[in-house]
C-alpha cells in the first residue's frame, strides 16, 4: 500500500507584503498554491497511489467566493475518480468556526469532524486512519490524548494538526508528547501546522511533518512538497519527500571580501542568483545576505536598493524568472590598525564571546526583550493572529550580539 501525506496547503494564500516591493512577481507567488496542489494531484495519480491524507490548513481563511470551494472539489474528484481514497482534518486556518461557507465533498473523501476523535477504516486496503479536525482557530488542549487505540491487523495512521511538543515559529495549537503518540502503537501519526519537513521513528512509530506544499514567503525556503510512505501491509517500509511547489523561496551569501567595487557587487549578486534559480528549477524568490569584510562594505551600505534594484534589472535584461525579495547587510567592518583602537576591539571581542558562552546572560536579556515586546503588542497591531513573537527568544539574542559588537567596532573607527 502507498500513502501520500501532504499538510498546509494554504490555498489562495494572500502571501501578505510582496505587494509592497515594485516589479514583485505577485500574481505569480499567489497562484503557487493552487499550482502545488495540481501538482500534488497529479503526483498521485503517476505514482498510483492507494491513500492521500492531508493534516489540515487546505485553506489560508475562509473563502472569498465558493468557487474557491468548488475548485478544490475539482482536484478531489481527481483524485477519487483515480481510485484514491482521501482522508482530511482541518487546522487553525480552515477550522469550522473559520470557514463560513462549505460544500459537500465527493465519495471517496472523508473529512473527520471536530467533536471527538473518530476512526475510519478502509474498505480497500489494511488501513485504519484516526483523526480530529478543529473546531475553533485555538486548540489548547491535548487531541492525540484522547484518540483511540490502534487496531490490530492494520496499517494505523494517526491524522493530526498539531505543534507537538512545540516548534518555533508556530503558534502552540493542539500539543502533545512524542510519548502520547507513541503510546498509541499506531504506525504512523500525519501531521500538519509546522511548514518545515521533519521526520523521526520512535521504535515502530513514525512521526511525519511533511512540510507545506508552497513557500509563502522569505522564512519558507528551500523545497516544499509532500511525503510517499510505501507499506508491507503491516509496517511502513520507506518515507520519501518529493517536491511539488510551484515557486521557491532561497536565501544565497556573498563574501564582499573579494568585491572591488558596486559593479563587483551587481555580478556576484546576478551570479549568485542564477545559480540558484538553476538549482531550484522553477521561478524563484531569492534573498541575498551580504557577509565578510572589506573595503567595499561602506559603499555597499548606503546604497543596498540600488544594488537590488541593479541586480533586478539585469536579471529582467536576462529574461530569468528570478526575483530578488531583498539584500541583508550582514557585513563585517574591518578590523582596527591603530594599537588602542585595536585594544578596544579585542576587548569587545573578549565581552562578546563571554556572553555567547554564557546562556544565563542571554537568558536575561531575552527577558528584558520579551517585557518590551509586551509593551510594543499593547501599541501597535500584530501583522496576523499566527505572528510569533520574535523578542523572547534566546537563540535572537545570541544571534544579534556579534552584529551588536560590529556596531561597537564601526562606531570606535568613526572616531
Amino acid at each position: 500500500m502507498r500513502l501520500l501525506h501532504a499538510a498546509d496547503l494554504h490555498i489562495d494564500s494572500p502571501m501578505k507584503g510582496i505587494e509592497r516591493y515594485e516589479g514583485a512577481p505577485v500574481d505569480l507567488m499567489r497562484a503557487s498554491t493552487r499550482q502545488a496542489v495540481e501538482n500534488l494531484v497529479a503526483l498521485a495519480i503517476r505514482e498510483r497511489v492507494d491513500v492521500v491524507t492531508i493534516g489540515g490548513d487546505v485553506f489560508d481563511g475562509d473563502w472569498h467566493e465558493v468557487k474557491s470551494g468548488l475548485w478544490w472539489n475539482g482536484q478531489l474528484d481527481r483524485l477519487t475518480s483515480s481510485g484514491i481514497e482521501v482522508y482530511v482534518v482541518h487546522g487553525n486556518h480552515d477550522a469550522e468556526s473559520q470557514l463560513t461557507h462549505r460544500l459537500p465533498v465527493p465519495p471517496g473523501v472523508h473529512v473527520f469532524g471536530a467533536d471527538r476523535p473518530q476512526t475510519r477504516c478502509s474498505n480497500h486496503h489494511p488501513l485504519a486512519v484516526h483523526g480530529q479536525s478543529y473546531r475553533d482557530r485555538v486548540v489548547s488542549e491535548d487531541l492525540a490524548a484522547g484518540f483511540p487505540p490502534a487496531v490490530p491487523g492494520l496499517i494505523n495512521v494517526g491524522l493530526l494538526h498539531t505543534s507537538l511538543d512545540g516548534r518555533p515559529g508556530h503558534a502552540n495549537y493542539a500539543p502533545c508528547q512524542v510519548e502520547v503518540l507513541r503510546a498509541k502503537h499506531y504506525d504512523l501519526w500525519a501531521l500538519g501546522h509546522v511548514h518545515q519537513r521533519e521526520e523521526a521513528v520512535h521504535g515502530a512509530t513514525h512521526v511525519l511533518f511533511p512540510g507545506n506544499t508552497q513557500g509563502r514567503n522569505a522564512r519558507e525556503t528551500g523545497a516544499k512538497g509532500v511525503s510517499l510512505i510505501q507499506t508491507d501491509g503491516d509496517r511502513v517500509l520507506d518515507i520519501a519527500h518529493i517536491p511539488i511547489d510551484a515557486a521557491r523561496w532561497d536565501e544565497v551569501k556573498i563574501d564582499i571580501a573579494a568585491l572591488a567595487s558596486l559593479d563587483d557587487a551587481v555580478e556576484a549578486g546576478v551570479s549568485a542568483a542564477t545559480a540558484a534559480r538553476a538549482r531550484a528549477g522553477r521561478p524563484l524568490a531569492v534573498r541575498i545576505v551580504l557577509t565578510g569584510s572589506g573595503e567595499v562594505r561602506r559603499k555597499l551600505q548606503e546604497r543596498l536598493e540600488t544594488l537590488r534594484l541593479s541586480i533586478i534589472t539585469r536579471l529582467t535584461t536576462a529574461e530569468r524568472d528570478v526575483w530578488v525579495e531583498k539584500l541583508v547587510d550582514q557585513t563585517r567592518p574591518p578590523r582596527a590598525t591603530g594599537a588602542a583602537e585595536s585594544e578596544a576591539v579585542e576587548a569587545i571581542q573578549r565581552l562578546l564571546a563571554r556572553a555567547l558562552d554564557e546562556e544565563a546572560l542571554a537568558a536575561k536579556l531575552a527577558d528584558k526583550l520579551a517585557n518590551l515586546d509586551t509593551k510594543l503588542k499593547a501599541t501597535l497591531p500584530r501583522l496576523g493572529s499566527d505572528t510569533p513573537s520574535r523578542l523572547d527568544s534566546v537563540k535572537l539574542v545570541r544571534e544579534r550580539l556579534p552584529q551588536a559588537a560590529d556596531l561597537l567596532t564601526a562606531m570606535l573607527e568613526a572616531q
